[in-house]
């Protein structure tokens, strides 16, 4: 049997609609590979689309999450070299030889990374901001925020993912962040800067569930405490960007709620906000009190006797 050089892995889970882009998509280049499909119990065509498709190995299993289907795949994972590529997204042309390319020069580097453009739900490219190189530092970059957008920017020695254990189970929306802290924490890395995949955004998106991804996210900030000063400062820093970024998404996702009468909802995801961000609930209430406030006093006097007069009265007790 021929050795390979770079492992495809694919989780699927209902993805029937993008998966055989996300396969066509893998570019060997000159590198020897293989292309695993884990299809995560779906109830689609995912699976069907993986066994058709020729030199793919498809595996199928119960759906057990995210984790556990890049983990299975891993173990039946034959290449020096491993890249994780979700179904709804792709690798650009050149990607496979790029990452392969700068682990070979930097043999003391267990993974490298690179960027992503993004992508609309039927492929169109989207504004992408740019991201700047990091040569060095970079747990203490990544416990201040997630440098690595999508798992298909990043290539690992197959080796260290299993020393580490591979993916974490029990924070999904935040496994692939958590392999990257724990990765960085004991070896060497190298961001080569180059854009290698497409990060598709669309309703289904992991990422697009505030309430989730505040909770797994901060999940992953606590088993990574760092006692090195310099470092906590950078987990500090982190805590704090993941609240805000997370927080104003649910603020607005739970605005949506109210607006749209859904109460239970609205009520859940701002019990969510009170627990992980509790400076945001009475911040909220001042914004919303002032906005209150500037629109009265905007009225002319007769609206704003008009409103007084329509006002309930309240008894004095």
């Amino acid at each position: 049997m021929m050795p390979v050089d770079v492992s495809v892995v694919i989780p699927c889970y209902n993805h029937a609609r993008y998966l055989r882009e996300a396969i066509e998509s893998v570019d060997a280049g000159g590198r020897r590979i293989e292309i695993i499909v884990v299809d995560d119990g779906s109830q689609d065509a995912s699976g069907e689309i993986a066994a058709s498709m020729a030199g793919v190995i498809a595996i199928r299993q119960s759906n057990q999450g995210l984790a556990a289907a890049r983990n299975a795949g891993l173990r039946h994972a034959r290449g020096r070299y491993v890249v994780f590529l979700d179904a709804d997204d792709r690798l650009l042309p050149g990607a496979i030889e790029c990452g392969a390319r700068g682990l070979d020069e930097h043999p003391e580097c267990v993974m490298t990374y690179g960027r992503c453009v993004m992508m609309g739900p039927d492929g169109e490219p989207w504004p992408t901001p740019n991201e700047p190189r990091a040569d060095g530092g970079h747990h203490a970059v990544l416990l201040r925020r997630n440098v690595i957008w999508m798992p298909g920017t990043v290539m690992f020695r197959r080796e260290a993912l299993v020393a580490v254990g591979g993916f974490a189970h029990g924070f999904d929306a935040a496994a692939d962040y958590d392999l990257y802290l724990r990765v960085t924490r004991r070896w060497r890395v190298h961001d080569h800067g180059v854009a290698v995949a497409a990060y598709r955004r669309h309703t289904a998106n992991m990422s697009g569930n505030a309430s989730r991804m505040l909770r797994e996210t901060l999940a992953v900030m606590r088993r990574h405490v760092p006692s090195d000063a310099v470092l906590r400062e950078a987990w500090d820093e982190g805590c704090q960007t993941w609240r805000e970024f997370y927080g104003t998404q649910l603020v607005e996702e739970i605005r949506g709620h109210v607006g749209r009468r859904e109460h239970a909802a609205a009520l859940r995801k701002t019990l969510t906000l009170a627990r992980f961000c509790p400076s945001r609930v009475p911040r909220e209430l001042m914004r919303k009190t002032c906005a209150v406030a500037s629109a009265f006093r905007r009225l002319t006097p007769a609206a704003r006797f008009r409103l007084r007069k329509s006002a309930p009265r309240v008894s004095a007790p």
